[in-house]
């Protein structure tokens, strides 16, 4: 199995999908996180950093669009090496 050449093609697929997925996660992250800033925060920010689930308001809603930005640009990293060995 060493000897595998693997297809550039799939790396390039993966970025791709991986890329429209966390754009669709961000977009998410951007309604769930108005959500929550009216329903608990609302112009009361100074009093709200007090609290600690502030960061959960402000953190949360966007990791999956981040770690699906990450794993696009390690794909596309890899898209591009693959390339130019070819």
């Amino acid at each position: 199995m060493a000897g595998k050449e693997i297809d550039p093609n799939v790396y390039f697929v993966k970025a791709k999908v991986y890329r429209f997925t966390s754009l669709l996660f961000i977009t998410i992250g951007i309604i769930v996180f108005c959500i929550l800033y009216v329903k608990n925060i609302d112009g009361k920010l100074l009093e709200s950093l007090k609290n600690p689930s502030t960061i959960f308001y402000f953190l949360v809603p966007f990791g999956p669009g981040a770690v699906l930005t990450i794993l696009a640009d390690r794909a596309e990293k890899k898209y591009r090496d693959l390339k130019k060995k070819q």
